[in-house]
């Protein structure tokens, strides 16, 4: 049975970055917040594993935490 996508909103979201032996140590402040501003925003998803799967594709990192909503009548959305 196909699910139908929903529309998730992340608001806030921690990656497992020593994946693969890397050193926690090796990332700047800079490139670590370029990497979860990547996936701050608007996914369709059909359900919450669904839609950590597809972070998870498109960083390559795996997820320890996430926030989501499904309202995106949100401060992050909101163009004012």
């Amino acid at each position: 049975k196909l699910m139908k996508e929903k529309l998730y909103l992340v608001t806030d979201i921690h990656f497992d970055i020593t994946d693969g032996g890397n050193d926690e140590d090796e990332w700047t402040d800079q490139e670590y917040k370029d990497l979860v501003d990547s996936a701050i925003g608007l996914w369709y998803a059909e359900d919450d594993n669904h839609l950590c799967d597809k972070i998870t594709e498109k960083t390559g990192f795996c997820i320890i935490d996430i926030d989501y909503t499904l309202n995106t009548l949100h401060p992050l959305t909101s163009y004012l």
